[in-house]
C-alpha cells in the first residue's frame, strides 16, 4: 500500500489509523499465539487413562509399557504405572535421596523458576499437551532439557496417549469415583429378597453400624462412609455366576469407590471388571468354595478348602512323613468343580512332599464298586456335613480305624457320628488361646441394637468393614483405589477383633494363612482345639 497525501486510500484518516491498529494487532497476535485449551476428555477416557496411570493397564488388558535409561530396559504393566513412582495422586514425594516431581494439572501448567536450592537448571516454561506427551514419551522436559533416567520413555498408542493425558487433566480433582472432599461412597452385593435375604440384610446391618461408628468421629480424613447395596439375588436364582449378570457391575456403574463384604461365590465374571476399574473388593463372604486369585482387586479373610487339604497334607507329612511314604491317603470328594479341586490339592501336595500316591476313593466310599483294600493312612474328605457322616459309619463298618480329615464347615453338631474323635476339622478361624477375644463385637452389637443370626456371615462382615476402614486410614488424605490397594497388600497381622491376625501382601490375597485341627464336643455342639497353628506353606 502507497501513502499519499489526501484521500489516495479511499478512506478518511481516522478509518485508515483503525485499520493500521487492527492488523498490527492482528500480527502480534499471531506472534504470540497460545495452543488451544485441551479439549475435556470423556469419562471413557479418564477410565482409560486412570487404569494405565494407576495400574499400568488398559480397559482391554492390555499392559502399559516403558523404556527406562539408555539400556532400554523394558518395564511393563505394573511396574510401569504412573502411580508406582509419582504417587497415586500424582504429587510425587522426595524419598529415598530421589525426588519425584508433582505432576498435578496446578504444578505441570505453571512455569518453574530457579531454585535457590537447585544445583542444576530446572527452570521450564508451562506444560502443553504437546510438551507433555514429548515428556511422557520422549523424556525430555517442556524447556527440552533431558529428563532424569529413572523417568521411562513409554510407548504410546494414539488412544492411550489421549486417555493419559485426559486423565492427568483430573489429577488435581477427585482422581477415582465415589471420593469427594466430604464422602467416600462404598459398596455391597447383597441378595435382599429370596431365601438368602436375611443373610444379606445382617450382613448389611453390621457393615452399617461400623461405619456408623466411624462417622460418628467425624469419619476419615473428614469424609464420611457411605454403605450403597444393590440387591444381588437374582445371582442365587439364574446362572449369573457364569454369565456375569450380577450386581456388582451396577455398583460400578453407581461410581462406588470400592467394595466390602459382598456375598457371593469365590469368583464371578464380573470380577475382570473390579480388574479393569481397579476397584477393591475387601474380604467378599463366599458361599460357593474356589480357589482365589493370587494377584487382583479382590482381598479374602479365610483360605478356600482346597488350601485346608494341602494344609492338612502338609501337617501329616511334617509329622508322619515316614509312614506316608509307605501307606497312602485316601480322598472322597464330590465330582463337582470343588470337589476335584479337593482331590488335585491333595494328590499335587503329596506328590510335592514325595508321599505315596494317594487313593481316590470318589464321591462316597459305599459307591465304590469293589473293595478299597488295604486301610489308608487317613482320608481327607469334602462334601456334605451327611456325606461325611455316613463316611464315619462306612469306615466302622468296615473297620477302618483311620482318622478322617475335613473342612470346619461341616463340623454339624446333630449328627452324633462327628463328635466320636475320629474326624478332625480344620478350622482357620482360631481356637483355644488362638480365639479371637470377642468382648468387643459383643459391646459393638449391642450398642447398635444388633441380634446374633447368621453368625459367621456376621463376623465376616465385621471382618471385612474393619479391614476397609484401616486400609482406608493408611491410605490418608489423598484417597486413590490404587493406594487403597496397596495398602491392603501392606497390611501385617492386623487384629479385626474376630478372626487371626490378617496379612496379604503383593501376591498374597487371602488374609489368614493358616488353621488348626479340631474335634466336635457332644455335649456342646463347639469345635475344640485339637492341635496348635498349622501355618500353610506356600
Amino acid at each position: 500500500m502507497r501513502w499519499r497525501r489526501g484521500g489516495g486510500t479511499g478512506l478518511a484518516p481516522g478509518t485508515r489509523w483503525g485499520v493500521v491498529l487492527v492488523l498490527a494487532a492482528g500480527l502480534l497476535l499471531s506472534g504470540c499465539r497460545r495452543e488451544s485449551p485441551p479439549r475435556a476428555a470423556t469419562s471413557a477416557e479418564v477410565r482409560h487413562g486412570r487404569g494405565l496411570f494407576q495400574r499400568g493397564q488398559s480397559p482391554q488388558g492390555s499392559p502399559l509399557t516403558g523404556f527406562l535409561g539408555p539400556e532400554r530396559v523394558e518395564l511393563e504393566g505394573t511396574v510401569a504405572a504412573c502411580a508406582r513412582c509419582h504417587g497415586p495422586s500424582g504429587r510425587g514425594s522426595r524419598e529415598g535421596g530421589v525426588e519425584v516431581p508433582d505432576i498435578t494439572p496446578g504444578s505441570l501448567q505453571h512455569s518453574r523458576a530457579v531454585g535457590l536450592e537447585d544445583i542444576e537448571d530446572r527452570a521450564r516454561p508451562a506444560y502443553t499437551r504437546a510438551t507433555l506427551l514429548r515428556a511422557i514419551t520422549e523424556g525430555r522436559s517442556a524447556s527440552g532439557r533431558p529428563l532424569g533416567v529413572a523417568m521411562p520413555r513409554y510407548a504410546l498408542t494414539e488412544a492411550d496417549a489421549d486417555a493419559l493425558l485426559g486423565y492427568l487433566q483430573t489429577l488435581d480433582a477427585a482422581p477415582d469415583p465415589g471420593l469427594s472432599t466430604t464422602t467416600l461412597t462404598v459398596g455391597a452385593a447383597l441378595p435382599l429378597k429370596g431365601h438368602l435375604a436375611p443373610v444379606g440384610q445382617e450382613v448389611q446391618a453390621v457393615v452399617r453400624a461400623v461405619f456408623a461408628d466411624v462417622n460418628a468421629r467425624g469419619g476419615i480424613f473428614r469424609r464420611k462412609l457411605e454403605l450403597v447395596v444393590e440387591d444381588d439375588a437374582a445371582l442365587y436364582a439364574t446362572a449369573a455366576s457364569s454369565a456375569g449378570a450380577d450386581a456388582t457391575a451396577r455398583l460400578l456403574e453407581r461410581d462406588v469407590f470400592a467394595l466390602v463384604a459382598s456375598l457371593r461365590p469365590a469368583r464371578l465374571a464380573s470380577d475382570a471388571r473390579l480388574e479393569q476399574e481397579g476397584a477393591p473388593l475387601v474380604l467378599p463372604l463366599p458361599l460357593e468354595p474356589g480357589p482365589p486369585p493370587d494377584e487382583g482387586p479382590v482381598f479374602f479373610l479365610y483360605p478356600e478348602p482346597s488350601a485346608l487339604a494341602r494344609l492338612a497334607v502338609q501337617h501329616l507329612s511334617s509329622t508322619e512323613g515316614p509312614r506316608l511314604r509307605r501307606q497312602p491317603l485316601a480322598v472322597v470328594h464330590p465330582e463337582d468343580a470343588a470337589g476335584r479341586a479337593w482331590w488335585e490339592a491333595v494328590r499335587a501336595e503329596a506328590a510335592r512332599r514325595e508321599l505315596a500316591t494317594p487313593l481316590d476313593w470318589g464321591p462316597a466310599l459305599e459307591e465304590t464298586e469293589t473293595e478299597p483294600g488295604p486301610a489308608p493312612f487317613a482320608v481327607l474328605y469334602t462334601g456334605t456335613s451327611e456325606g461325611l457322616a455316613s463316611l464315619t459309619k462306612t469306615l466302622a463298618a468296615r473297620a477302618m480305624k483311620v482318622p478322617v480329615f475335613a473342612p470346619a464347615a461341616l463340623a454339624d453338631p446333630r449328627r452324633p457320628e462327628l463328635t466320636g474323635g475320629q474326624v478332625f476339622f480344620l478350622s482357620p478361624m482360631g481356637l483355644g488361646e488362638h480365639a479371637p477375644d470377642l468382648e468387643a463385637l459383643t459391646v459393638f452389637m449391642d450398642r447398635h441394637g444388633l441380634k446374633p443370626g447368621h453368625t459367621a456371615f456376621q463376623l465376616g462382615a465385621y471382618a471385612a468393614a474393619r479391614v476397609f476402614v484401616e486400609a482406608v486410614t493408611r491410605a490418608g488424605a489423598d484417597l486413590t483405589r490404587a493406594g487403597l490397594q496397596q495398602q491392603l497388600e501392606s497390611l501385617r497381622d492386623f487384629d479385626t477383633g474376630v478372626s487371626p491376625p490378617v496379612s496379604f501382601g503383593v501376591n498374597r490375597r487371602v488374609g489368614v494363612q493358616g488353621a488348626q485341627l479340631a474335634t466336635l464336643e457332644a455335649t456342646t455342639g463347639r469345635l475344640r482345639a485339637a492341635s496348635d497353628w498349622i501355618p500353610l506353606s506356600p
